[in-house]
Formats: structure tokens, C-alpha cells, sequence
């Protein structure tokens, strides 16, 4: 029997897919790569399914069946994929609402390279991305790194789960949507999405001394439905991102701030987000080689 649903989680060759007439009801299915894999594209997929994706299959009974057809994407959230050579990418999400860029004020430090990287990508990918700062109650004084993205138009929401600041503002936004949460291990992701949604993926994890960034925790991506439409995917903490559909040249289009001098024919190498842009411009340079 044909019916469609949603991947919810990916393992090799095959994927857990929520079913539209059941959202609690989940089906466990292999797939082929050749039946659904565009051999013509340029990038190669390093997975052909994603959390998020819409997929037809053939159901042989309550709880099992088999991929037979990937649905056409609205839109994906994708990057190099880490530790591979040549043209391989990474689909982290697809069909999302919003990429909910998770960073955290202190415990790791706010970190602005990985902010830049993501939110050029959902520029790229014309998704609406949310900057969430969690541990507000580590704040000392009146240190606000996420000003700068504010004044950029970004949509910044910080929050705190141990005194619940920004929690509901959080989730009234999120409400009836499908959002993705990514960022780097030990800002406090599966904490959040606990006081979000009442539901714990993974555990909760430490700091690590020797590296000030989190152990991971969440191994691999997963959608969760919430009720009333509302569906959140959880990540594993994302140590790098590897821009694709970026020219090193076109870069400084990504940073309005920047391009807006340069056009001028004015300096702008004492911005703030200069240094990230030269970074990341020579990353790019360098995988281009």
C-alpha cells in the first residue's frame, strides 16, 4: 500500500518515516539509493534522505515498508560533508521553517565564525534563520555579542533555561512550524529543547576541560512532532561547516555591512565581522584550489 510521510531519522540504508495519517505512527524502511539519488547533480549526497524529507513508500504492514520515491524539497540546509573528499554534501534538515542558530553567551563563549557560516547558508538555502544565545544567566554586566546581528535585521532571542528568560518567546514562534536547532556541542541545545517542548533528546551533557566545547550528546539528527503541527529537529553538535554555492568572490555579499563600504569604494577592515569574513573567504579559497 503507497502512502506518504516524513523522515524523522536516517541510519545507513535505511530511515524511520512518520506517516501523514499517524504522526505517532513511525515505519521503519530501507531504501535504494539508485531509485532515488540524482546521478546528474553536481554535488553527490552523502545520505539520499534527511530528516524532513517527504517520501512515498510502500508500507507492507504497520511497522515496516520501503522507500520508493523522495518527494521534491522546498528547501535544505546543507554543508560539505566533514572528512570527505571531493563533492560530497551533507543535508543536515530539509523542508524546515526556520534554522534556529543555537549559540550560547558563556560556557563555550559566544562563537561568531560558526553564526557567520550558518547564516550565509540559510541565505543561500532562503530559509529564515532565529539566533537563540542561551545561558543568559551567566551574564556579566552588559556584554551583548549578538548586538551586531540585531542591528542587521537577524531575529535574536536570548535565553536562559535555568530562569526561563526568552523560553516562551522561543516557543510562541516556533509554534505550528518545523524548525531545525544547530550549533556547537555544549551550548545548552538539549536543555532548551527540553524547556521548549518537554522533550529530552539525548542527555544533557558536560563541558569538556580540555577543549571548553561540549561532548556530544545527540549522535544523529531526528525530527520530533510536538503536537499542533509543531515538529523540531535536534542535531549533533557541529564542530564545522563547510560552505556550498559560495564563490570566494561573491562572499562579501553575505555581509551586507561590508559590501555596502566596499560598493562605496570606503574601508571597512575595522568592522567587526571583517575578521570572520577573511576567514572564511580563505576557506573557501583553499577548498577552490
Amino acid at each position: 500500500m503507497k502512502k506518504t510521510g516524513t523522515v524523522s531519522e536516517v541510519f545507513p540504508k535505511m530511515a524511520n518515516v512518520i506517516l501523514d495519517e499517524d504522526e505517532n505512527q513511525k515505519v521503519l524502511c530501507p531504501y535504494r539509493r539508485g531509485q532515488i539519488v540524482d546521478r546528474d547533480a553536481e554535488w553527490r549526497e552523502r545520505s539520499p534522505v534527511a530528516p524532513g524529507d517527504r517520501v512515498q513508500i510502500h508500507a507492507y504492514g504497520s511497522k515496516d515498508g520501503v522507500i520508493e520515491e523522495l518527494l521534491p524539497r522546498t528547501n535544505s540546509i546543507v554543508r560539505r560533508a566533514p572528512g570527505r573528499e571531493g563533492k560530497i554534501m551533507h543535508t543536515i534538515a530539509a523542508n524546515v521553517d526556520f534554522v534556529v542558530i543555537t549559540t550560547s553567551l558563556h560556557d563555550p563563549d559566544f562563537s561568531p565564525g560558526l553564526v557567520d557560516r550558518f547564516l550565509i547558508a540559510t541565505t543561500v538555502a532562503q530559509i529564515r534563520p532565529i539566533l537563540v544565545i542561551n545561558k543568559m544567566d551567566l551574564r556579566a554586566g552588559e556584554e551583548a555579542p549578538w548586538k551586531l546581528y540585531e542591528d542587521l535585521g537577524y531575529r535574536c532571542v536570548p535565553v536562559s533555561t535555568q530562569t526561563g528568560e526568552g523560553v516562551d518567546t522561543l516557543r510562541d514562534m516556533l509554534k505550528g512550524k518545523t524548525s531545525v536547532f544547530c550549533g556547537h556541542s555544549g551550548v545548552g541545545k538539549t536543555s532548551l529543547l527540553s524547556a521548549l517542548f518537554g522533550e529530552v533528546v539525548g542527555r544533557v551533557g558536560e563541558i569538556s576541560k580540555a577543549t571548553g566545547k561540549g561532548k556530544h550528546t545527540t549522535t544523529v539528527s531526528k525530527l520530533i512532532p510536538v503536537g499542533g503541527g509543531t515538529r523540531f529537529i535536534d542535531t549533533p553538535g557541529i564542530k564545522e561547516f563547510g560552505l556550498i554555492g559560495v564563490d570566494a568572490k561573491d562572499l562579501i555579499q553575505y555581509f551586507p555591512e561590508l559590501f555596502e563600504l566596499q560598493e562605496k569604494r570606503e574601508a571597512y577592515s575595522h568592522l567587526p565581522r571583517f575578521e570572520s569574513y577573511t576567514r572564511i573567504r580563505a576557506a573557501l579559497e583553499d577548498e577552490g584550489r
